[in-house]
C-alpha cells in the first residue's frame, strides 16, 4: 500500500530532484493495484480506453500536493473516505431530480468552441481570434450578453434519461471504490467521482455543440479524458496556447492538448520536463499579448520608469524550496540598494490590482520609505470597453528604459520584442522556473554586482541581450491569432 498521508519531500533539495521525487511517486500511486481496478472498471462502463485517464488522475493528485508544505494535503486520508461517499452519492440523487425530460434536442455545429470561461475578461482575449471563424461558442459559467455561449449551469437541467443512466453506472463504481478504499485507508472515491462528473459533463455538452476545434484559456484545466470525449463527438483537435512559463511542480504540470502553440521556439521545453503531452507544437508568440496589447485600440498614458520590475505575489504552489521566499524578497532589496545608490533614477515595481502584493506586510515594509513608486491599479480615461488591469503591465513596461522581473512570462514576451529584460534569481536557486542552462542563465543575474553591471550596459546598449536570438524566447507577437488560424487550415 502507497500511503500519501505519509509522502514528504525534503525542500532542502533543489526543486529538479524534488521533481523526480513527486513524479515518481504520483506514477506509483496511479499504477498501484486498487486504483488501476477502479480506472479499469470505468474504462469498461464508458467504454473509454483506460489511457486517457491517466494524465486527469496525475494532474489530480499533483493538484493536491503543497510546494510550501513538502507534501498533500489530507484530502485523500481515511476520514475522508467517508465524506467522498457521502457527496457522491448525493451528487447522483441530485443529477436526477434536477434533470429534465429533453426530446428532439438537435446538435448545433461549430467550427470552434472556447471551452473553460469563466469570467467577462476571457471572452475579450478571443475577441480577435474567433472573428477569424465562420461560427464559434463560448462555454461559460454565466450569461454574457451579445455573445454566442452555451451556458454550464452546475449540472442542472441534464437530460433524464442520459442522468439515470449515469446514476445506474455510478452505483457499480462508488460501492467498489468504497470497498478499494477502506481496504488501502485512502480515499479513492474522490478520484472516482471526479473523473466520473467530467465525463457527465463533456459527454453532455459535445452531445448538444460539437466543433472541429476545441480552445480553452488556463491550462490547469486541460484534460485528455475532455480531449477524447470531443472526439468521439466528430471533434478534431483540441487546442492549448502558452500563457505561462512553465514551472517544475507548479502551473504547466501534466499539460495536455493535441496542439500547443507556444511563444518562442524553445519555450515548450520547460513543458515537457513538466510531463505534459502535446501531438504538435507549433511556435507562434504570445496569444495574451496580441489579445490585450496589440489589439488594443488607443495607447495609455502610463508613467515612464528608468527601471520596472514587473511583479507579482508568490503562492503556495510557487513556492519550491526552502530558500525561496528569502530569494524572492532579497530582488527587492536589490532594488532599494539601486536607488539609494542611483537617487537620480526613476524606479517602480509593476504589481496587478488584487494579487496581494499590498496585503504582503514584509513586501511593504521593506519598499515603504525607499523613494520606488509600487503600482498596482492605475486608471485610464481612455479605456471604456476593457477592464482587465494587468494590460497595463504592458504599457509600463514598453515605456521603460529597463525592465526586470522575478519569473514573469512578460519578461519572455518583452526579450522577444526587443526590449531586454533581466530576471532576478539571488544565488541562482530559482531553477523551477529558470533552470541554470545555457538558455536561461543567459537572461538571469544571480547577484545584486551583475545586475547594476547589467542595467547599465542596457543604458549604454552593450548588454547581452543584444546577442540573444530572441525568437526562442517569444515570436512577434503582431499576428499570433492570425498564425494560429492559418496553422489548423494547412493542417
Amino acid at each position: 500500500m502507497i500511503n500519501i498521508s505519509n509522502f514528504k519531500i525534503d525542500r532542502n533539495l533543489d526543486p529538479i530532484k524534488q521533481n523526480k521525487i513527486l513524479v515518481n511517486f504520483i506514477q506509483k500511486f496511479v499504477n498501484h493495484k486498487n486504483l488501476d481496478d477502479l480506472l479499469l472498471k470505468l474504462s469498461k462502463i464508458y467504454k473509454i480506453p483506460k489511457d486517457n485517464f491517466d494524465q486527469d488522475v496525475k494532474l489530480l493528485i499533483f493538484s493536491n500536493y503543497r510546494n510550501s508544505k513538502g507534501k498533500f494535503l489530507s484530502k485523500y486520508g481515511f476520514i475522508q473516505i467517508f465524506n467522498s461517499f457521502f457527496k457522491y452519492t448525493l451528487f447522483f440523487l441530485w443529477l436526477v431530480i434536477f434533470s429534465k425530460n429533453n426530446k428532439n434536442l438537435k446538435t448545433k455545429k461549430y467550427d470552434l468552441i472556447i471551452d473553460d470561461v469563466d469570467h467577462p475578461d476571457t471572452l475579450w482575449r478571443f475577441k480577435s481570434f474567433v472573428n477569424q471563424f465562420r461560427s464559434h461558442i463560448f462555454v461559460t459559467t454565466f450569461k454574457p450578453v451579445g455573445e454566442s455561449h452555451y451556458f454550464w449551469d452546475n449540472y442542472r437541467g441534464l437530460d433524464r434519461k442520459i442522468s439515470l443512466n449515469h446514476f445506474l453506472k455510478a452505483l457499480v463504481l462508488i460501492f467498489m471504490s468504497l470497498k478499494n478504499s477502506l481496504i488501502d485507508r485512502t480515499d479513492y472515491i474522490g478520484i472516482i467521482f471526479t473523473l466520473n462528473r467530467k465525463i457527465i459533463k463533456y459527454h453532455n455538452i459535445f452531445s448538444k455543440i460539437q466543433s472541429d476545434y476545441l480552445i480553452q484559456d488556463r491550462h490547469f484545466m486541460s484534460s485528455s479524458l475532455k480531449n477524447y470525449i470531443f472526439k468521439k463527438h466528430k471533434g478534431k483537435k483540441t487546442l492549448l496556447y502558452q500563457r505561462n512559463i512553465a514551472q517544475l511542480n507548479g502551473p504547466g504540470m501534466y499539460t495536455c492538448a493535441d496542439y500547443f502553440f507556444s511563444m518562442g521556439n524553445k519555450t515548450h521545453i520547460q513543458y515537457l520536463k513538466c510531463n505534459s503531452k502535446f501531438e504538435k507544437i507549433f511556435p507562434v508568440g504570445s496569444f495574451f499579448m496580441n489579445s490585450v496589447k496589440i489589439k488594443k485600440n488607443f495607447k495609455s498614458e502610463v508613467p515612464k520608469f528608468d527601471l520596472l520590475h514587473i511583479a507579482s505575489n508568490m503562492n503556495h504552489f510557487q513556492n519550491t524550496h526552502t530558500t525561496f521566499l528569502d530569494d524572492w524578497y532579497e530582488q527587492f532589496k536589490w532594488l532599494i540598494y539601486f536607488k539609494k545608490k542611483f537617487p537620480e533614477y526613476k524606479v517602480g515595481i509593476k504589481g496587478r490590482e488584487n494579487d496581494g502584493l499590498r496585503k504582503n506586510k514584509k513586501f511593504m515594509n521593506l519598499i515603504k520609505n525607499s523613494s520606488i513608486i509600487f503600482v498596482d491599479i492605475f486608471n485610464d480615461s481612455k479605456d471604456k470597453s476593457f477592464k482587465y488591469n494587468s494590460r497595463h503591465s504592458y504599457d509600463f513596461a514598453f515605456e521603460a528604459k529597463v525592465n526586470c522581473t522575478w519569473q514573469s512570462t512578460l519578461g519572455f514576451e518583452l526579450i522577444g520584442h526587443g526590449k531586454p529584460c533581466i530576471f532576478l534569481d539571488p544565488g541562482g536557486r530559482n531553477i523551477a522556473h529558470l533552470p541554470n542552462d545555457n538558455y536561461h542563465s543567459i537572461i538571469k543575474v544571480k547577484s545584486y554586482n551583475e545586475f547594476e553591471d547589467e542595467f547599465f550596459k542596457i543604458i549604454r546598449n552593450n548588454s547581452k541581450f543584444s546577442n540573444l536570438n530572441t525568437d526562442d524566447y517569444c515570436i512577434n507577437s503582431n499576428l499570433t491569432h492570425q498564425k494560429i488560424y492559418e496553422i489548423l487550415n494547412k493542417n
